[in-house]
């Protein structure tokens, strides 16, 4: 099974094909089994638990071996993210456990046989319960604001920070001054998160591979599938095998 739903704040996968070596990236990672304990390797720890949130460019590896297993990729210029490293306190992880873990295990089973996504969102309210945050939308300065707008409504195909600094009258160096000091992570970063987005689109409306990463602006077909690899843990192509493909539209946190 590979069943991957896209939010704006977060990509989460339900899945048996995790398979990602030991790498880094700009992105806070939830990984809960569904099943007893799971395996993984953290700053070179290896690590048996139910459930862990890695952090930020923290190494770690980890592979499913066929046992289905809940991944969250938490977007770093969102609420989520903001509240969950404030909990992390430049921790490497944070165990989830204690009594509450075996609920929400269950929880997320429940998402197997109802792929709905009601069910889904069931399951990230009990999360957000586990994990005491907030849902409330974060407050961006407004030159943000409209570059988050930009990205949501993106049918360009230039993603080069110029570009978008041109339509917020901000040269690129202020904007991207801007938006690592409103969000702590690099803009960069953040284009590249939504160019992968783009080029799942893509893929799921018919493109080829090499279609869809030149039509999200990467800059070889290698480029995006050495992305997928590192950020979602799998190769593009098995990303798309057997899997089902759901674009979240909610009020979730921004």
């Amino acid at each position: 099974m590979n069943r991957i739903y896209w939010s704006e704040d977060k990509i989460t996968m339900l899945t048996d094909h995790l398979d990602a070596k030991k790498h880094s990236h700009f992105m806070l990672q939830l990984f809960l089994s569904l099943e007893g304990n799971m395996e993984i390797l953290v700053s070179g720890k290896r690590i048996s638990c139910k459930g862990i949130l890695v952090n930020q460019n923290i190494s770690h590896a980890f592979r499913a071996k066929k046992k289905l297993h809940l991944s969250v990729l938490i977007e770093p210029a969102s609420g989520l993210a903001e509240q969950l490293n404030k909990k992390m306190k430049e921790k490497d992880y944070l165990f989830l456990e204690g009594p509450e873990i075996d609920g929400l295990q269950k929880q997320a089973t429940e998402m197997i046989e109802d792929e709905s996504l009601s069910c889904y969102h069931k399951f990230m309210e009990r999360l957000y319960q586990y994990m005491d945050v907030d849902t409330s939308q974060k407050q961006y300065d407004e030159r943000i604001r409209q570059l988050f707008w930009l990205l949501d409504s993106c049918n360009c195909d230039d993603h080069r920070i110029s570009a978008f600094a041109e339509k917020i009258a901000l040269s690129p160096s202020r904007l991207s001054h801007l938006f690592r000091e409103q969000t702590g992570v690099s803009l960069k970063s953040y284009i590249l998160l939504h160019q992968m987005e783009k080029a799942f689109i893509e893929l799921l409306n018919g493109a080829t591979i090499t279609q869809a990463a030149m039509e999200a602006g990467f800059d070889s077909p290698s480029h995006f599938a050495a992305t997928v690899k590192r950020m979602m843990g799998m190769p593009a192509s098995l990303s798309l095998k057997d899997s089902r493909f759901l674009k979240v539209h909610s009020v979730e946190m921004r």
